[in-house]
């Protein structure tokens, strides 16, 4: 990977990187399409990305430091993705038509905090209905943020939501999920839920603890786990989940389900990533 600075933006290339699928894969909800490249908020800044081809793209607003200290590391870029999609190839074909159809995608990782309350509100919506939820969460709560004359909010710390009601919460459309959130608030505050000791714990203990939230249930919990904690031995299942594997796997109990799971071992989390958004596109 080289690293060139230019007046206002990085040129990175030798990196192979498919944005597309990855910003609109369903593991992150605040990046946007912008005129040939892609606008989000991240570590608490308004970001630019524009491609140039599959292995080179400028970024805005980001210095070489910031790049290797935080992008790096958002971007999954110290894992050797031919290795891993080689392991997911020779799993089985079906995951072997997902790796050649959407290679390039990248499994981010997130800040927790962002990551937990956005899979609170996932619940139960569709990606859309998810990205305007969180985006009125932060215009009520967030610090607003400016560059190159667009103008967004940043993700409200917990500071900022601890004050909060339920019924204020409410009333951004969050409905019973505002209670979760509030439940989650009360257990980081009172340490109950810490994202440093849940990062060196196991998955399975690590999943106990966040299930101790008010709403959050396996499948939540472990997309908090496996976007922001780096438990990439997960495999998030949710209802439609259980039901593309019955179509595609001929899975029908939950004994196959588990089995089906740790046959990938600590690549779960990148197989679950690169097969549902292949099935779900498939399906459309």
């Amino acid at each position: 990977m080289n690293i060139k600075e230019y007046t206002d933006f990085l040129r990175i290339s030798g990196v192979e990187i498919n944005f597309d699928a990855t910003f609109f894969s369903g593991q992150c909800f605040r990046w946007k399409k912008v005129d040939g490249g892609y606008i989000g908020v991240v570590n608490r800044k308004i970001v630019l990305v524009y491609p140039q081809d599959n292995n080179t793209f400028d970024i805005y607003n980001c210095s070489p430091d910031e790049f290797k200290k935080f992008f790096y590391w958002y971007f999954d870029l110290d894992k050797d993705y031919d290795l891993i999609l080689k392991e997911l190839s020779e799993h089985d074909e079906i995951l072997k038509k997902a790796v050649e159809k959407y290679r390039g995608m990248r499994l981010l990782n997130q800040e927790p905090f962002e990551c937990m309350i956005s899979f609170i509100i996932s619940q139960n919506n569709n990606i859309k209905r998810i990205q305007i939820l969180v985006e009125r969460l932060c215009q009520a709560y967030g610090e607003k943020i400016e560059y190159k004359g667009f103008s967004f909010w940043t993700f409200p710390e917990i500071e900022d939501l601890k004050k909060v009601s339920i019924e204020e919460l409410k009333c951004l459309g969050l409905g019973y999920r505002a209670e979760y959130i509030k439940d989650a608030i009360a257990k980081l505050e009172e340490g109950k839920i810490d994202f440093e000791s849940l990062a060196s714990l196991k998955s399975d203990e690590a999943r106990k603890i966040l299930k101790t939230v008010k709403g959050i249930g396996d499948k939540v919990a472990d997309c908090i786990l496996l976007y922001s904690l780096q438990k990439y031995d997960v495999f998030p299942v949710d209802v439609w989940v259980k039901r593309a594997l019955r179509e595609y796997y001929g899975i029908e109990n939950i004994k196959q389900l588990r089995q089906f799971i740790k046959s990938f071992g600590e690549l779960a989390g990148y197989a679950q990533l690169f097969l549902f958004h292949y099935i779900r596109n498939s399906n459309k």
